[in-house]
């Protein structure tokens, strides 16, 4: 698998740069890999790589997940709305329900470490679809454009860029060039109360591994 690294000398604080209120809960909708053994064997190489690294703290295999669209606070979404926005998305999902994601690149930001994965057509279809849900039922909203990807670790400081490279890349060419895995549409209530992702499952389709 493709190999590349920002080109700075240390990460930062992930959670520093994304705070979010004591206690908060975000609603969501990310594609979630529970139907996807080969992306768990291979975060799980990545992440015993990186075993014993200060401020590197590895993605458990049940959060490992591909971001898409949020929804805003829990609290601030109504129950019949949040139910509106979930039926204009999951009546679409029959169009992409046989699709793969394809991974194809072992990155290194500044604020952790993933897999990439190709921005194919039915990606980006499927966040716009979320959007425009989004959108049409709690009001317009910027977007950023879609950048696929599923975190393996996030960073709570400074860590070493170049040692990060030195344990990944050797271990980047052992990893087939791509992965592709069956994803899970999911819509969550995101935590950080324990200090990394975790969700509850609100709804969510797509095959079990």
């Amino acid at each position: 698998m493709k190999f590349t690294a920002v080109e700075q000398a240390t990460t930062r604080d992930h959670f520093a740069q994304n705070p979010w209120a004591p206690g908060e809960r975000r609603l969501a909708f990310h594609l979630t890999l529970q139907a996807a053994p080969e992306i768990y064997e291979a975060a799980i190489r990545v992440q015993d790589a990186l075993e014993g690294m200060e401020h590197v703290h590895p993605v458990p295999r049940a959060w490992l997940h591909l971001t898409m669209s949020g929804l805003g606070s829990e609290h601030e979404v109504d129950r019949v709305d949040l139910a509106d926005v979930a039926d204009r998305v999951f009546d679409q999902w029959h169009r992409f329900a046989g699709e793969r994601i394809r991974f194809d690149q072992l990155f290194v930001p500044d604020e952790g470490v993933m897999f990439t994965a190709r921005p194919d057509d039915w990606l980006l279809e499927l966040a716009d679809v979320q959007r425009r849900a989004i959108d049409g039922v709690l009001g317009a909203r910027e977007w950023q454009p879609l950048w696929p990807h599923a975190s393996l670790a996030y960073t709570s400081g400074p860590a070493p860029i170049a040692d990060i490279r030195s344990r990944l890349e050797p271990l980047a060419a052992t990893i087939p060039e791509v992965i592709e895995t069956a994803p899970v549409l999911t819509l969550m209530s995101l935590s950080r109360q324990t200090g990394e992702y975790t969700w509850q499952v609100l709804r969510d389709e797509g095959p079990r591994a």
